[in-house]
């Protein structure tokens, strides 16, 4: 009986990839990757850019509209401060804000205000509010000639008239006093109708009643 000889196994062996061609995966996968990385950072840096242009653009509308409100302050003031500068007598002056059209630009959100030490623009925008305020130079009454005369007679019993001067007890002191704090109150006007701006007279007695005595006022109403 013949014994047939057992073939030996050979082990097998793996592909050998040549070193080159390894050097070309690793290379093309990090190529794939900073391209990759590339556009995600030009991404990033475009929404950056975009918030940036953004937030400009938005604080340029601010800038404006602060610039549109000192406008409307400073040539409101100018207008009573006119008035303070001119004689008694000269006449009164109707003001109107129509010509700028301010209430265009700003729709209903603007409010002008006048009280006796200054006038404010503001204007209301999502939740926020921008505001301008001038003071006066002369004292000024948010009030009309015939309110005014009411408010002494009620105090005073006197109208500060020519004919009828605020009595000697009280003083010129002591009635610009009154006056002041009467001026405190804040009067909102409507835009929409012209205000009107005129200086007027209040007599008084002196406190020991030898002479009468001239207090100038400008009034603002509507």
């Amino acid at each position: 009986m013949k014994v047939k000889p057992v073939a030996e196994k050979v082990p097998s062996r793996r592909p050998v990839i040549p070193r080159d061609h390894t050097t070309h995966i690793c290379t093309d996968e990090r190529a794939w990757v900073d391209l990759l990385l590339s556009k995600v950072a030009l991404i990033l840096a475009g929404v950056i850019i975009l918030a940036a242009l953004c937030h400009l653009a938005v604080d340029a509308g601010r800038m404006n509209q602060d610039r549109q409100l000192e406008v409307i302050a400073q040539d409101f003031r100018s207008a009573i401060d006119s008035a303070g500068r001119d004689s008694y007598g000269a006449g009164g002056k109707n003001y109107s804000f129509d010509p700028y059209e301010y209430h265009g630009r700003f729709g209903s959100g603007l409010n002008v205000s006048v009280s006796g030490e200054y006038v404010t623009a503001s204007f209301d925008e999502k939740g926020r509010r921008y505001t301008s305020v001038k003071p006066l130079t002369y004292k000024t009454l948010p009030f009309s000639e015939t309110e005014v005369r009411k408010e002494l007679m009620d105090a005073f019993s006197a109208a500060g008239t020519q004919g009828q001067p605020i009595p000697a007890p009280i003083g010129p002191e002591n009635l610009m006093e009154f006056l002041a704090t009467l001026g405190t109150k804040e009067k909102n006007l409507n835009i929409s109708i012209p205000v009107h701006i005129e200086k007027t007279l209040i007599y008084t007695y002196n406190l020991n009643g030898t002479g009468v005595k001239e207090l100038e006022y400008i009034l603002v109403y509507q």
